[in-house]
């Protein structure tokens, strides 16, 4: 199994039998036959959507025991993504006066956990374009306009600041996953919306599943730490139901439809402009969006940081 995928040490034949399962999924693709979740997510594995340093910085996130040292060491030692996380900490996105020329001095400036956010989306968010029918701009102005919604949302409510960026920039992996994979089906469910199905209707009519259940099944094969497994896997569930839980899933959903009702396409479907839903209208939620510059100055960040990380 590829560096920085999860393997279980005490099962020696763990990797060979993924690798077998792979082989089997790549083949039955080949021929153009229905895969299970399971075989996709075997499939897709081998693809490695996510460097290996994206599942350092996870477990960086998830463990107080590393320190802003051991980040800026890990950023340091790849340097391609050093120059991204520079050109990110000297851009709009941060608008930071004096100008940063280290990693350290970017995550004594910036803070820990701002400059762990970005970069572990600087490491998804490239300047990678297939010739499918997904729209990368839009797709990736959506991710990353959702997690810096989402974390509007974590701030104000005092819960999973450490983590609704990254939950927002990442609630698309399936896709990005399915789009590697089987670009031929992402391409059958991109033609079914713009025919007027819902998009989750389009993937279960497709695929058999969503790209959400993809996604989490996906980010629980590599060892995401739960809860953001579940917010992946968990955006095609109600947003009351999920917002009923409390849980992290419940921000990236309510981050989600608030871009979709601004108007922001996603990728796959249409967009779907539509009056914003109250929270955002109203009350506390809606001052610290205020306070944030609004969508305006939200989707200025959302361009410097895609420039800056697909450069």
């Amino acid at each position: 199994m590829p560096e920085g995928y999860r393997n279980d040490p005490a099962d020696p034949f763990a990797a060979a039998r993924a690798a077998l399962a792979a082989r089997i999924a790549n083949r039955r693709a080949a021929a153009g036959e229905r895969l299970t979740l399971d075989e996709m997510v075997a499939g897709v594995a081998e693809l490695r959507p996510l460097p290996a340093v994206a599942f350092r910085v996870l477990e960086l996130s998830d463990d107080g025991k590393f320190s802003a040292h051991e980040l800026a060491s890990l950023i340091a030692s790849d340097q391609a993504l050093t120059s991204k996380i520079l050109r990110l900490a000297n851009s709009p996105f941060y608008g930071f006066a004096r100008r940063i020329t280290t990693v350290r001095d970017a995550v004594v400036l910036l803070g820990f956990r701002a400059v762990r956010q970005s970069t572990l989306a600087a490491c998804v968010v490239g300047d990678d374009r297939r010739s499918t029918n997904l729209d990368y701009d839009a797709f990736w102005q959506f991710c990353v306009a959702t997690g810096m919604l989402a974390e509007v949302l974590a701030r104000t409510e005092g819960r999973y600041q450490d983590q609704a960026f990254t939950a927002g920039v990442l609630h698309q992996v399936g896709v990005l996953a399915l789009d590697q994979f089987r670009s031929d089906l992402l391409r059958s469910v991109v033609e079914r919306t713009a025919t007027g199905a819902s998009r989750s209707a389009a993937e279960r009519d497709v695929l058999g599943f969503t790209t959400a259940e993809l996604g989490g099944a996906l980010a629980d094969h590599w060892g995401f730490p739960a809860d953001l497994v579940g917010a992946i896997g968990g955006q095609t569930r109600p947003v009351d139901e999920l917002a009923a839980e409390g849980g992290l899933g419940a921000i990236v959903a309510r981050a989600r439809l608030y871009a979709r009702a601004y108007g922001l396409p996603d990728g796959v479907g249409p967009a779907e402009q539509s009056a914003p839903p109250e929270e955002w209208a109203a009350g506390p939620l809606s001052v610290s969006l205020r306070q944030a510059g609004g969508m305006e100055k939200i989707l200025e960040r959302v361009g410097a940081f895609m420039v800056a990380a697909a450069a």
